[in-house]
């Protein structure tokens, strides 16, 4: 296969490795700053979780990130698959001292890096907050005062309680997700479709 192929890097990449692999697709990236490599054919676009979705809308083949960036992004992608790995929780939490619920958070300063999703969910509940916007390190804005509470991914939640915050809910469920350019998917059908029964055989 000669695809163009956008890779999350963090912490979905080595299972992304691991299922390509499995599925047929070995990447054998090399180890050093490269962001656009060539293996065996195929182009390789190593990214920042939150870029897949779009370089995957406007002309790379296809990609693998969380179905949180794709929501928060909005790209008009094909999904074919949900894959079997970084299952999470996009989840509202705050310090660990405060007693309240969401419906208390009428003028609440809410700090994240997803700041479409957090308005859309505040929105539905009507209630109106503002939104510092925040690209990682979102733990910390309720310590050093410049918001009351967050919206972030949440694993284990050891993070959280090293920081002395707690969840107290749940926006939405959270995993990797298989993404086809929607041009590719009709020029490309019987490859991509080939590639997304392996992935479904992992």
């Amino acid at each position: 296969m000669d695809l163009s192929i956008a890779l999350p890097k963090g912490r979905l990449m080595d299972n992304t490795m691991k299922y390509l692999k499995e599925a047929g697709i070995d990447l054998d990236l090399k180890k050093n700053r490269e962001l656009v490599q060539s293996v065996d054919g195929n182009k390789v676009v190593l990214s920042k979780p939150s870029d897949v979705p779009v370089y995957v809308e406007h002309g790379i083949d296809i990609g693998i990130a969380g179905s949180d960036v794709l929501e928060e992004r909005k790209s008009d992608v094909f999904v074919p698959i949900e894959l079997d790995f970084g299952r999470c929780r996009l989840s509202v939490a705050v310090p660990e001292e405060k007693d309240v619920s969401v419906e208390d958070f009428e003028g609440y300063t809410i700090a994240t890096e997803y700041p479409n999703l957090t308005s859309e969910y505040f929105e539905e509940m009507n209630i109106s907050i503002k939104i510092v916007g925040l690209d990682g390190s979102v733990e910390v804005a309720p310590r050093i005062s410049i918001a009351d509470a967050i919206v972030d991914i949440v694993e284990t939640g050891r993070t959280l309680k090293a920081n002395d915050l707690v969840e107290i809910e749940k926006i939405m469920d959270v995993s990797a997700l298989f993404m086809v350019n929607r041009i590719s998917q009709k020029v490309r059908f019987e490859e991509i479709n080939e590639l997304v029964e392996k992935l479904k055989e992992v």
